[in-house]
């Protein structure tokens, strides 16, 4: 399967998500939205594509050894695991010179760049040639989020298991993790053995310096901290970026070393598309000196050296035409030449910039490309594109010398939030509806915010009344008490020929003598006659149209019947085409990911999302739980049901924990618990009692709005 055939299938996915829990019953809204989602792609725009370009290639390792610019021992360290010497990039050159030179720097360049190897191989080389920390940190290296510490201490395993497997010496430095996830056992280990080489985050590092049992760690005993690093500078902004600025400051007073050397590391640090490379380091160097309270100029930022992978530079239009009809290259020297292959690097990848660097092209969609392509060549934009395609996943699979790709490239796929549909307050069959959210409609007519039934689809406006004329409601906010903005309501637009009337109230609203009782009495709707101007009056007036009004919270749908208590939130009750179940959103993109990407070539499919903060990873990972839950049961009472297809209480849960799939292994506390035992036959009680509960549970109407319930699935 290729990326783009995965691509269409995941947003396949996605759209019959969006369409089963937007529920729209009047037609000509349902097609304005269609139109909007299909024609328009308002909410999955067309993708972005990008060529992930070539770094320029510096020395080995072994190469810098042989002049003298590291130890040898250094360069054994940073060998692949058959000996062979890491090869590093232009960008890496220049920051290890600098490091060797006593400088401060800070990186820029893009993700898989090998950043980290920037300031790993001038601290380990400092640590050989200079052994002895007086048992203190001499290089403390600060992540903002432990996953980042704990992937880079992975990586200094594999070197130092490496290492040691291909030389039988023990490794030349010693280093540690720190962080709150550290077990007390290891912090003693520690104490009494600080590591020359710390990975931490910024919050552990001001424990660092205000626990007494913490302090030995940063000392000027032995010389001082050597090497002070922050990766991902760019995540310091704000009142954080001055917390970490002062941070700094006090860990450079109590232990900092007279020639110490600031490091930093970002993906990327100016927005600015057309700034100049000089502008783009002045810029990063002004960061660096507040952050590091140390002096940085221009010289002291390093940049990625970017080179084109192909050869010949940018064709011309014969070259282009010749190479469109011929078959593309099967070998890594043929695409290098050719002209198809060229022209895409520079149009997907590259660009020229000033001072006659490049620089990485922004991301463009495949027809903006075919586009081009069809300028230039005069060629059909279908046949462009369609080519184009080809080459991508054709260059993918080639390997490169490296054992990268020869044309790896990201495709960029934004899923939008929605935006609100509005419609004027005219009748059904000639208003007007808007997806831009704007307020005036023309000829003195205002757009009103609409929200759907989730039982029927019925429509409602969404509206403030105030002693004379409705107002669209503000949106994002629910507006109850909001006595100076207006009363917030719902109107309905009865569908023509089939008006609501007080007749169709529900029974249960009435108490034992046929009145209203006290609960709902205030809550049964009224008629009301709405201009397309917001102005309305309590009786018919020409040019007015009648609407049913009731006071949020919305209590009675006039299509289906539904009615509601005032304790549920109205967002459980009426959808809207924006703020639906982003969470579920989430979800459904990465199983529908996951589940399509199964099977194919090469490592084990995995997935890594990243949220704002903990509390939303832990809450999104809740949803994914929850999610296979539902699923799971679920999947488990169709299969039931296709074999057994009458199922009594007292039988059901039996059958579907029968069909579930899951072992006892799955469901046991102790996954090794003897099956034939006593235990595992309570085990198999306690779950399937719990799969009962569950079953029934799902059959309510409960928070997943998005979701279906059991009884309409």
């Amino acid at each position: 399967m290729t990326i783009f055939e995965l691509h269409e299938q995941v947003i396949a996915d996605y759209r019959d998500f969006v369409r089963s829990f937007l529920l729209i019953a009047d037609k000509r809204a349902q097609e304005f939205v269609d139109h909007a989602l299909e024609a328009e792609l308002r909410l999955w725009p067309e993708f972005l594509l990008q060529l992930s370009p070539a770094y320029a290639r510096g020395p080995t390792v072994a190469e810098m050894a042989d002049k003298g610019l590291i130890d040898p021992v250094t360069a054994e360290v940073f060998c692949t695991p058959r000996g062979e010497p890491y090869r590093l990039y232009r960008h890496q050159e220049e920051a290890i010179e600098l490091a060797q030179s006593g400088k401060s720097f800070v990186v820029t360049s893009g993700t898989g760049s090998g950043k980290t190897l920037c300031y790993f191989l001038p601290i380990i080389d400092s640590l050989v040639r200079r052994p002895a920390t007086g048992d203190r940190v001499a290089a403390l290296i600060i992540y903002p989020m432990n996953a980042l510490v704990n992937s880079q201490y992975l990586a200094l395993e594999n070197l130092k298991q490496n290492y040691e497997r291909r030389t039988g010496r023990p490794f030349p430095v010693t280093f540690a993790r720190y962080t709150g996830d550290t077990a007390e056992e290891v912090r003693q280990k520690l104490r009494h053995h600080p590591p020359q080489i710390m990975l931490t985050n910024y919050v552990m590092a001001e424990l660092l310096l205000v626990r007494p049992e913490d302090q030995r760690f940063l000392e000027r005993v032995g010389g001082g901290l050597r090497f002070l690093v922050f990766d991902e500078l760019h995540t310091y902004r704000g009142r954080q970026g001055a917390d970490v600025a002062m941070l700094i400051r006090r860990l450079k007073e109590r232990c900092a070393a007279k020639d110490l050397v600031h490091i930093g590391t970002s993906a990327t640090m100016v927005g600015n598309r057309d700034a100049t490379p000089a502008e783009r380091r002045a810029a990063v160097a002004k960061f660096a000196q507040l952050l590091f309270g140390h002096p940085f100029d221009n010289s002291q930022v390093v940049e990625e050296t970017l080179e084109p992978f192909t050869e010949g530079g940018i064709p011309s239009r014969e070259e282009l035409l010749a190479a469109m009809k011929a078959p593309l290259p099967k070998d890594l020297a043929g695409l290098r030449r050719n002209a198809l292959a060229r022209w895409a690097e520079f149009e997907f990848g590259l660009e020229p910039e000033e001072g006659g660097r490049l620089k990485r092209r922004m991301p463009q969609t495949l027809a903006d490309a075919a586009r081009h392509l069809s300028e230039v060549t005069g060629l059909n934009q279908r046949t462009c594109e369609q080519r184009l395609r080809d080459l991508l996943i054709h260059g993918g699979q080639l390997v490169r010398e490296d054992s990268g790709r020869a044309f790896a490239f990201k495709l960029h796929q934004f899923i939008g939030q929605g935006r609100v549909l509005f419609a004027t307050l005219e009748p059904a069959s000639q208003r007007e509806f808007s997806l831009e959210g704007q307020v005036q409609a023309g000829g003195g007519r205002i757009f009103v915010p609409i929200k759907f039934c989730r039982q029927c689809g019925q429509e409602y406006y969404h509206v403030l009344r105030t002693e004379d004329r409705f107002f669209p409601h503000p949106i994002g906010s629910e507006g109850y008490g909001e006595e100076d903005a207006g009363c917030p309501g719902y109107l309905m637009l009865p569908s023509e020929g089939q008006d609501w009337s007080e007749d169709l109230i529900p029974e249960e609203w009435y108490d034992a003598s046929g009145r209203l009782s006290r609960t709902w009495r205030d809550r049964v709707p009224a008629p009301v006659w709405v201009f397309p101007d917001g102005r309305y009056s309590s009786r018919p007036q020409t040019g007015a149209i009648k609407t049913w009004w009731q006071a949020a919270p919305f209590s009675l749908c006039l299509g289906c019947g539904e009615y509601y208590t005032a304790k549920e939130r109205d967002f459980a009750k009426l959808a809207s085409l924006s703020s639906e179940g982003r969470s579920s959103a989430t979800t459904i993109l990465a199983t529908s990911l996951l589940r399509h990407a199964a099977g194919g070539d090469g490592p084990r499919d995995k997935l890594l999302t990243f949220t704002d903060n903990r509390q939303d990873a832990s809450l999104q990972a809740g949803h994914f739980n929850d999610f296979v839950h539902v699923s799971v049961i679920r999947c488990a009472l169709y299969a039931a049901l296709k074999e057994t297809p009458h199922l009594t209480f007292d039988k059901v849960a039996h059958r579907v924990v029968e069909c579930s799939g899951l072992r006892l292994r799955d469901i046991a506390k102790q996954p090794d618990l003897d099956e034939d035992s006593a235990t595992a036959k309570q085990v198999w009680e306690a779950f399937t009692e719990l799969t009962e509960y569950r079953l029934y549970e799902d059959l309510r109407r409960g928070w997943r709005v998005v979701q279906p319930n059991l009884e309409n699935v």
